[in-house]
């Protein structure tokens, strides 16, 4: 949703864009850099040095893809807005970044959910768990869910550039005729792409938070190996309160209040920018998931160790041997020198034994 909505509502309402494209511009530009390092990192850890994936590390690698997906696009966006909204990158280029958006942003939310429903069956049903939670069907279950919120958001696929009279190319904003189908749209986002995982969420914290409650207090090491599920799943939650929750609260206000005929049109302007704040929330959720994998993951902490410290290591011995490779001409020098003096001597004493 961007300003343009404003203008082609029920009012005749008007604004000047230009305030959020420096935000834009700067906020994307923040979360390529932060996302693109800590999703690398990310995926190299899951694909690279994770020998055997587990459940949880098959939701994780798809939400490392989901955000690489999304980043990779951000440089696009940061030249549009640097360019105070002028597309240049032509109309398939447009609608893809718009996809991506929205691709990363539900797919990234049911990654979440799937994790967390891994992390409460096996914290509150080990036993059961053994079988319900494998590798194969979390992989039936990603699949499943790109299939399903590739369906959902293709129509923003149907969405693409178009070229004011000015000769300015805009992308990503929504015109009057499309408000309908995105009012409609929302609801539906809204109740099956947030409230519904959300609630999934909180029912798995507290039920993992009861059984954390309950484990007696010799079971000391299997309790904070439960503990780090809470962890996963507190920081799983404050992606949603941070990234996805404020983004739809204020875009379904904001669409109720353009598709109304009795709201103000300084309420409908008050609305857009609040959004565009909300926006910036929901990108920043691609930088926030790598956290995920290192506060809660011990091994991913481990193997990311690990990998540091082979680089030092093989580093340090590079360095020894180009010194110590330096050092070898000038030793060899000096080693034939002492040779030559050794020699030198030895044919100074014999000459003086033949004279005497």
């Amino acid at each position: 949703m961007n300003s343009s909505a404003a203008r082609n509502g029920t009012g005749p309402c008007s604004m000047d864009d230009s305030y959020k494209y420096p935000i834009y511009s700067a906020v994307y530009g923040i979360v390529c850099i932060i996302g693109m390092m800590g999703n690398t990192i990310a995926l190299y850890v899951f694909l690279c040095l994770t020998r055997t994936k587990s459940a949880s590390t098959i939701y994780l690698i798809n939400l490392a893809l989901a955000d690489m997906f999304f980043v990779l696009t951000l440089p696009l966006r940061v030249v549009y807005y640097v360019r105070d909204g002028d597309w240049p990158f032509g109309d398939a280029m447009c609608r893809i970044s718009s996809f991506a958006f929205y691709a990363n942003l539900y797919s990234s939310i049911f990654f979440l959910t799937g994790l967390s429903v891994t992390r409460y069956l096996a914290v509150v049903h080990p036993v059961r768990s053994l079988k319900a939670i494998t590798a194969g069907r979390a992989v039936i279950a990603c699949v499943s869910i790109w299939v399903f919120v590739t369906l959902v958001t293709s129509p923003f696929l149907l969405s693409g550039q178009h070229v004011l009279s000015s000769g300015r190319t805009l992308c990503f904003e929504s015109s009057g005729s499309s408000l309908k189908m995105i009012f409609a749209m929302n609801y539906v986002a809204l109740v099956v792409g947030v409230l519904i995982p959300f609630a999934i969420i909180v029912v798995c914290y507290a039920a993992i938070a009861r059984t954390l409650m309950k484990t007696p207090e010799g079971q000391r090491r299997d309790s904070n190996v439960r503990k780090r599920a809470v962890r996963m799943i507190v920081l799983v939650l404050t992606v949603f309160v941070v990234c996805f929750i404020p983004y739809h609260v204020q875009r379904t206000l904001l669409l109720h209040h353009l598709v109304s005929r009795h709201s103000s049109c300084d309420t409908k302007l008050y609305l857009q920018k609040s959004v565009v704040a909300t926006v910036c929330f929901t990108a920043f959720n691609s930088c926030l998931d790598p956290l995920i994998y290192f506060f809660v993951g011990e091994k991913f902490r481990q193997r990311v160790t690990d990998a540091i410290n082979r680089r030092s290591r093989r580093s340090s011995s590079n360095s020894s041997l180009r010194s110590r490779d330096s050092l070898q001409p000038k030793n060899s020098v000096k080693l034939q020198m002492q040779s030559l003096d050794r020699s030198a001597e030895a044919t100074g004493n014999s000459s003086h034994e033949v004279d005497e």
